[in-house]
């Protein structure tokens, strides 16, 4: 499968490694750093013009769709959204994220199916949520060691809305993140496309 949502994670977690220093741990920013670094490296500079990246026209635009007062209600901080990843717009996704002191709500829209998540090789630990909605599931990612991951995936026309959280390395965990993630989707339901 051509698309990969652990290596823009990392990209996202390399930017708040930059950022924070020494607030997270020195190893497991090592690891992510040097993942980041061969798919391009950390960098704070992005020269030129936004584009609208192809496959992505016509997705579900989390950014706009998902007013900011129910972005804070979630417990996230409204004024740490990333529409992107480091500001860029990614192919094949709509990508909006935000942040708490312990971990990174991101909202995602794919033209991707359950069915591609389910024959992903990376995906692992699938489960079906019907308490989000009817065919949803939550997974994680077969690197995600620490389950420091987790994704909820809601059915939609278009293909998919993935609610992800990532906890921050070296920061306790005040929630399973599975069970964060699932509470986070039901919360946003009434804002995803149906």
């Amino acid at each position: 499968m051509g698309w990969n949502r652990s290596v823009l994670g990392s990209v996202q977690y390399c930017e708040r490694a930059a950022n924070e220093g020494s607030a997270v741990e020195v190893r497991g920013a090592v690891v992510l750093v040097a993942a980041a670094l061969l798919v391009g490296g950390c960098s704070s500079t992005v020269e030129g013009r936004a584009v609208r990246p192809d496959g992505a026209d016509g997705l579900f635009d989390p950014c706009s769709a998902i007013p900011d007062d129910v972005v804070a209600s979630l417990g996230v901080d409204v004024g740490t959204e990333d529409n992107g990843v480091l500001g860029v717009r990614q192919a094949e996704f709509e990508i909006c994220s935000w942040e708490s002191d312990w971990y990174a709500l991101g909202v995602w829209s794919t033209f991707h199916t359950l069915d591609d998540v389910r024959r992903n090789p990376k995906d692992t630990d699938i489960r079906d949520a019907p308490m989000v909605a009817p065919g949803a599931v939550t997974f994680r990612e077969v690197t995600d060691i620490q389950k420091n991951l987790c994704m909820v995936a809601i059915p939609v026309v278009q293909g998919a809305v993935f609610v992800r959280v990532d906890a921050f390395l070296g920061e306790r965990h005040q929630e399973e993140v599975c069970a964060l993630a699932t509470r986070q989707a039901i919360a946003l339901l009434a804002y995803l496309p149906k």
